[in-house]
């Protein structure tokens, strides 16, 4: 009997680190097997600020899951997150070098690489490329050209790219922390991996991920990805106007945004009281102040989703609506406002396709775990078959496109 494979997701954000330990069988069912969490240390807005610390909150979340799964983890599959994710469009165009004009594989692999050659700026990599669809001797809207005759192939595609030196610090903290790494995933992608149904993907979605420094704008059209936005603004302008307007540490107001915090002004009165001990002292706020501190963020928030969604690809093709998941998905009136701002019907993500621990698979704080070990169970063994180790120097362009040009005749 064929063993199971042993498959780790790790989320790093600004206040927590999560890990999710899984096991996958021969019929693909998904197990989990254990999990935990640790306070980030050496994290600042979704980077790495002190490497360390960092190794260490990962040496501790990851060991507390191997107790609880009973079992020895050597590789993670990681996310990506922070303020410093950027997206370009690109389009490459080839000629199809067969006597018989037959597009092949390698030709989808030419044209795709053609147009990962843009000029990105030298401090970026690129984490995810996304196909919105093929033209072919003129034709737009070609989603699968193999077998096809034509002369001219052309990509349009969107690329999303992190700094190289965040990427590196990611993995340096997890090679620190004793284990290897499998892939950096983009986090909203992989949320997206675990909270919407095929059907959705199909119609056509808006995901929306929110974590403490970003805001993720995943679409889906005909079954993929079309588009991806990471707006730099999340929870923790929320948190932040709490621990500011009440004068309480940052911790305490996070604690509030899960469990105490609503944007529904009938909830949200002066009698409703939140109780705290903070050291050896007690506090009482209102909820109306909670209210008052955070509802002006929340209204800049949907407001910056809604003006980015009037300019995203396939936005407007979305006839299932907007699945929102992350870090305010939870909070108490947030999905009817985005509902009502975004005229289109509005639900809370939840993880789908696992078995195990339920306080896991229901608990926000781990789908992103979940994504990642489900994205890289799906995707990630076919994003190993090519590596482009070039980079984009001018020199590394050149040898890219030698390469590209030697292939058209051996």
């Amino acid at each position: 009997m064929k063993k199971d494979k042993i498959l780790t997701g790790l989320n790093i954000s600004s206040s927590q680190i999560t890990c999710v330990v899984c096991s996958v069988n021969d019929k693909s069912t998904i197990r989990v097997l254990g999990s935990a969490s640790s306070k980030a240390k050496g994290v600042e807005k979704g980077a790495i600020s002190d490497l360390n610390e960092v190794a260490s909150s990962i040496a501790e979340a990851v060991d507390k899951a191997e107790s609880t799964a009973r079992t020895k983890v050597v590789s993670l599959i990681a996310n990506c997150d922070g303020p410093n994710i950027r997206t370009y469009n690109a389009k490459g165009t080839i000629t199809i070098a067969d006597k018989e004009n037959e597009i092949t594989k390698r030709d989808i692999e030419r044209v795709i690489e053609a147009a990962r050659t843009i000029a990105l700026p030298f401090d970026r990599k690129i984490i995810h490329c996304v196909v919105r669809g093929f033209i072919l001797d003129g034709q737009e809207g070609i989603k699968d050209p193999i077998r096809m005759y034509g002369m001219r192939l052309e990509v349009d595609m969107q690329i999303v790219a992190g700094l190289i030196t965040n990427m590196q610090n990611i993995t340096r903290a997890i090679n620190t922390a004793g284990f290897e790494i499998e892939d950096i995933v983009l986090t909203g992608v992989a949320a997206g991996v675990v909270t919407l149904e095929e059907l959705e993907k199909d119609l056509g979605v808006i995901l929306i991920y929110i974590s403490q420094s970003t805001t993720h704008i995943v679409i889906y059209s005909a079954g993929e990805i079309k588009s991806i936005e990471v707006l730099p603004t999340g929870s923790g302008n929320f948190i932040d106007a709490i621990s500011v307007r009440c004068r309480i540490p940052r911790e305490y107001a996070e604690d509030i945004i899960k469990r105490n915090a609503s944007l529904d002004r009938a909830a949200a009165t002066d009698d409703e009281e939140i109780n705290l001990r903070i050291g050896g002292l007690r506090r009482t706020l209102s909820k109306a102040s909670i209210f008052d501190a955070i509802e002006p963020k929340a209204k800049d928030l949907i407001s910056h989703i809604a003006d980015r969604l009037k300019n995203l690809p396939f936005a407007r093709e979305s006839a299932a609506g907007c699945v929102v998941t992350g870090e305010l998905s939870n909070l108490g009136g947030f999905l009817e406002k985005m509902e009502l701002s975004l005229n289109m019907p509005v639900r809370m993500g939840l993880a789908k396709g696992f078995l195990g621990e339920s306080t896991v698979i229901t608990n926000p704080d781990y789908f992103a775990c979940l994504g990642l070990v489900k994205y890289w169970h799906d995707e990630g063994l076919k994003r190993k078959v090519k590596r482009d180790n070039f980079g984009n120097s001018p020199i590394g362009k050149l040898l890219r496109k030698a390469r590209d040009i030697l292939s058209d005749y051996f």
